[in-house]
């Protein structure tokens, strides 16, 4: 909540709506000399996504951050932190896609789907930024990074319990 509510003096006259004032701070630039960061910088939640999470906050499209309360901050917070979703169904054909982007490639180690900016978190299907045809592709991907990455957690976790570890 401190980062949403230091928006309120950092960013006064921008727009709650806009988009999401949060950015991911650290790059792979940091870690890895060999590679760069094609987008710096990238705000850590999607610009649809983030108007959803402040209609739900019930904070109005036009407020601007300096005249938000603490009290609508602290509920813009609580749905970053916990959004509840409720399944009703599906739709049909052709309506499932899913907003694009995602972590970049270049921070995970694809062998076993390690993030390269955090060792022990494992990361597979729709987090990664990866775009399939529909048919098969995206579940293909899904399928294939969970296999790996799954496999690649338990053997981390096996690894730092092990006695020898201890």
């Amino acid at each position: 909540m401190d980062a949403l509510w230091e928006m309120t003096r950092l960013i006064p006259k921008r727009r709650v709506a806009t988009g999401c004032p949060l950015f991911m701070t650290e790059s792979i630039e940091e870690n890895d000399d060999t590679s760069t960061n094609e987008t710096p910088n990238a705000p850590i939640i999607p610009k649809r996504l983030w108007a959803a999470l402040v209609n739900h906050s019930s904070i109005s499209p036009d407020l601007v951050w300096g005249d938000a309360s603490k009290a609508m901050i602290r509920s813009l917070a609580n749905n970053l932190a916990s959004f509840p979703l409720k399944t009703t169904g599906f739709s049909s054909f052709k309506e499932e896609f899913v907003t694009a982007g995602g972590i970049f490639l270049k921070e995970v180690e694809l062998t076993n789907m390690e993030s390269k900016i955090r060792p022990g978190l494992f990361m597979a299907g729709e987090v990664l930024d990866v775009d399939g045809v529909t048919g098969g592709f995206n579940f293909m991907g899904c399928w294939s990074t969970g296999f790996v990455a799954g496999g690649s957690a338990a053997e981390f976790c096996s690894i730092v319990n092990s006695p020898e570890e201890i």
